[in-house]
């Protein structure tokens, strides 16, 4: 698809049906920004968003992807290719899936770990939250069972606990409640570290809060913490074994480390028509660059067997892996999220500890 003459001609034909950006972009349910980068040529509309652009703008498919109004005498020609291309873009965008939101374009990338941190940073310091939700403890992700059941954490009562990507500070407040007597955050994002601070200081709860990637060396105390734990974080590092290995050096011995991160066959496989559809392989573990909402996130595929691996390798002993379900509240969401997670797992969360 040529997206600089498609979005030339979705700009055209938005100001001859005399609507602003910021119009047109309200009309759809998305940001000027969205709509700003599609007339820019630096992206195309999701699915969802194509029929109700070609009504708004009085055009149909065929138009939108030609980027041109066409005669009859071009209809056919035109319809083929596009069909020719669109086969093709499906092939190079697969449907890479985070949490329960299905990307936009993913392209395969070279892994630069200043280019990738920089990259998520900005994301998680601008719209990280909002497209991706809060997701804290309680919560260990959509449709799994909460952590008031499962109690993965134990007692936290008079402990030390280290959470890796803090966010805006509620799983911090969690642990507080539940007994903890020493606070400690990570994070990449310095906006998301004043968003814990702010949040802590209005609880009137302290904890001690650093910005730094967790693959880094950032003076955290070795052999310190009884608990270190993670919601959703862990699969945002660059070096999942240095990872593991920083966190192993931050327990004390017997200590439990817990984290949750999307299930990697989550990705494999989308809804379509009431079907579930493989439609990425489970072994590619390549990185990749994708759109979410009006930035981009750099991303890898991991296997489960990658983070088990890595945690063997770093000296822990696994005490528990956990695939499960929350049955009812899948059934209540009547969504394609809660049918496919009613057929294969999500999430997954992984217990270790620190022999």
């Amino acid at each position: 698809m040529n997206q600089v003459k498609i979005g030339r001609f979705i700009a055209e034909r938005r100001k001859q049906q005399n609507l602003t950006q910021r119009e047109f972009a309200d009309a759809l349910g998305v940001s000027d920004k969205t709509v700003s980068k599609w007339e820019c040529g630096n992206g195309m509309p999701e699915l969802s968003s194509i029929q109700p652009i070609c009504k708004i703008l009085k055009i149909d498919v065929n138009e939108l992807f030609s980027g041109e109004k066409l005669t009859d005498a071009d209809y056919k020609k035109k319809a083929e290719e596009n069909m020719m291309k669109l086969i093709k873009e499906a092939e190079k965008m697969k449907k890479n899936i985070v949490g329960g939101n299905v990307l936009g374009c993913v392209d395969n990338v070279e892994m630069n770990v200043c280019e990738v941190h920089k990259t998520n940073t900005e994301f998680w310091s601008t719209i990280g939250s909002e497209c991706l939700g809060v997701t804290a403890l309680p919560s260990w992700g959509n449709f799994f069972p909460s952590e008031d059941k499962l109690n993965l954490l134990g007692d936290l009562t008079d402990k030390k606990v280290l959470e890796i990507g803090c966010g805006n500070g509620r799983s911090l407040k969690y642990t507080a409640d539940s007994g903890a007597a020493e606070l400690w955050g990570l994070d990449i994002s310095a906006n998301q570290i004043e968003c814990t601070k702010s949040f802590l200081q209005d609880q009137g709860i302290n904890a001690k809060l650093i910005c730094s990637s967790m693959e880094d060396e950032c003076g955290l105390p070795a052999d310190y913490f009884d608990v270190v734990y993670s919601v959703y974080g862990i699969g945002w590092t660059t070096d999942l074994n240095k990872t593991f290995k920083n966190i192993y050096s931050y327990l004390k011995k017997g200590g439990v480390f817990v984290f949750g991160w999307s299930h990697p066959i989550h990705k494999c496989v989308s809804v379509e028509d009431g079907r579930l559809i493989f439609s990425n392989s489970y072994f590619n573990e390549e990185w990749y660059r994708a759109d979410m909402g009006d930035k981009e996130i750099m991303l890898s595929n991991r296997m489960l067997s990658t983070y088990i691996n890595a945690l063997a390798d770093s000296g822990f002993m696994i005490e528990k892996l956990l695939e499960e379900i929350d049955r009812e509240k899948a059934m209540a969401a009547d969504s394609d999220f809660g049918k496919k997670a009613l057929m294969l797992p999500t999430v997954f969360v992984i217990r270790a500890r620190k022999l």
